[in-house]
């Protein structure tokens, strides 16, 4: 006969040892051993979506300034009436003649394009001082004829003579443009980019037809 004693063993045998569990560390202990792997990845990953954006801004801003360097220099245009006076690059400018010629035939034959004719137009320059007679017909003058849709032609001047200070100088500007167009367009005289005093825009004359 087996006693109920036996069933659970017996009283006077030793327990097997417990694993040992290591407490649990302070709250100021466990707060310098900082965020886990996975709650520091997350933050990471908020500051850079917080950084892109920014990063964005200045590439565009730098790209902005490039593009603004690398454009021509804003300009400041002066109407002039007909039969007025306009001043540019220290002279004094009016138109005193315009007409239109059939363009010079090239190698002695007739031009293929009837649809053009040549412009020119008579200006009275006068400098006032010896730079700005100098400046007269000068290649960095920029003369254009333009119509009133922005459309513009190119065109040279060329003086009669030789550009003295206080003295009335003729300078005949001429371009190939379209012949239902010539008695519509403007006279546009651009001072030279050299002259252009910085912060200030390109001054120019546009000549009314």
């Amino acid at each position: 006969m087996t006693t109920a004693g036996h069933a659970f063993g017996d009283p006077q045998q030793t327990n097997p040892d417990l694993p040992v569990i290591p407490p649990h560390p302070p709250r100021r202990q466990r707060q310098r051993q900082g965020i886990r792997p996975r709650d520091r990845r997350i933050v990471q990953a908020f500051a850079l979506t917080a950084l892109i954006p920014a990063l964005l801004v200045l590439k565009w801003k730098d790209e902005t300034n490039s593009v603004q360097k690398s454009m021509k220099p804003p300009e400041k245009v002066t109407d002039v009436p007909q039969g007025a006076t306009g001043t540019l690059a220290g002279a004094q400018w009016k138109v005193v003649g315009r007409q239109t010629v059939a363009p010079l035939p090239l190698g002695g034959a007739k031009p293929k394009d009837d649809t053009v004719t040549q412009l020119q137009v008579v200006l009275a320059v006068r400098p006032d001082d010896a730079a700005a007679a100098k400046a007269i017909g000068s290649y960095g003058i920029v003369y254009t004829f333009t119509d009133g849709d922005g459309r513009s032609w190119s065109a040279t001047g060329l003086t009669t003579g030789t550009a003295r200070p206080g003295a009335v100088a003729r300078l005949t500007v001429k371009g190939t443009v379209p012949r239902t167009r010539a008695a519509a367009l403007a006279l546009r005289v651009q001072a030279p980019k050299a002259s252009r005093k910085p912060g200030k825009p390109l001054p120019s004359l546009r000549f009314a037809p």
